[in-house]
């Protein structure tokens, strides 16, 4: 299995039997300027979607018909299953109601990618995930957990790899923060210089990825 960060909370899996998996693909060059991440095209077998928001959901830029995946997906060798979470503190009254965090089960890992998690997971919820191998999670804040939240979920979770996502960037000056905060709780983090990488590959604790367009925090905070 390869793992790709692409953007935002946009991220690729190729499984070892070829077929590709997109989740919350974005669509390029919104929110008015404050969301320049240019266009990801591709081909998909499945695209996976948290929930319907324009920087999650688009499919103008997958170039076939995937099987849209917005709550569970099982065959021989994939198991997709959600699970719900509200985008806000306020039961989904600030942005737009739940978001259905998708746990991909599939080259014997178990990957948690958390969308638009606004909400701080009871014992119960974390219990019901059971094992996470790779935990993608966001950290910018406003429309999601913010750095310090996440640090505690995160280390509550316990996944073998923590990956931080949804952040500002240079291409991003949407009114998050970028991971400086969340990076804070782990000195000792792991940085990439690519944007993909083979999923056994990837090194225990907090990794953080350089995006597909070279975006990404590179010094010890």
């Amino acid at each position: 299995m390869k793992l790709s960060f692409i953007a935002h909370a946009t991220f690729a899996i190729d499984l070892d039997d070829g077929r590709r998996i997109v989740i919350d693909p974005y669509e390029s060059m919104t929110f008015k300027g404050r969301f320049n991440y240019p266009p990801f095209c591709t081909c998909a077998d499945f695209v996976l979607i948290t929930h319907e928001h324009i920087d999650h959901n688009y499919l103008g830029d997958i170039h076939n018909i995937p099987v849209v995946v917005r709550h569970d997906w099982c065959d021989s060798s994939l198991k997709v299953t959600s699970h719900f979470v509200w985008h806000d503190k306020f039961e989904g009254t600030k942005f737009g109601g739940g978001v259905w965090m998708k746990l991909i089960e599939a080259d014997g890992m178990r990957i948690l990618h958390m969308g638009d998690c606004g909400e701080i997971l009871t014992d119960e919820q974390i219990a019901a995930l059971g094992r996470i191998d790779i935990l993608l999670i966001p950290v910018g804040g406003f429309y999601t957990i913010d750095g310090h939240e996440a640090a505690d979920l995160a280390l509550r979770i316990g996944a073998r790899v923590t990956i931080p996502c949804h952040y500002q960037t240079p291409l991003c000056s949407l009114p998050i923060t970028g991971p400086e905060a969340f990076l804070s709780h782990f000195p000792n983090y792991h940085v990439l210089s690519t944007h993909e990488i083979d999923a056994s590959s990837l090194p225990t604790g907090i990794v953080m990825m350089k995006d597909l367009y070279k975006n990404g925090q590179h010094e010890r905070v």
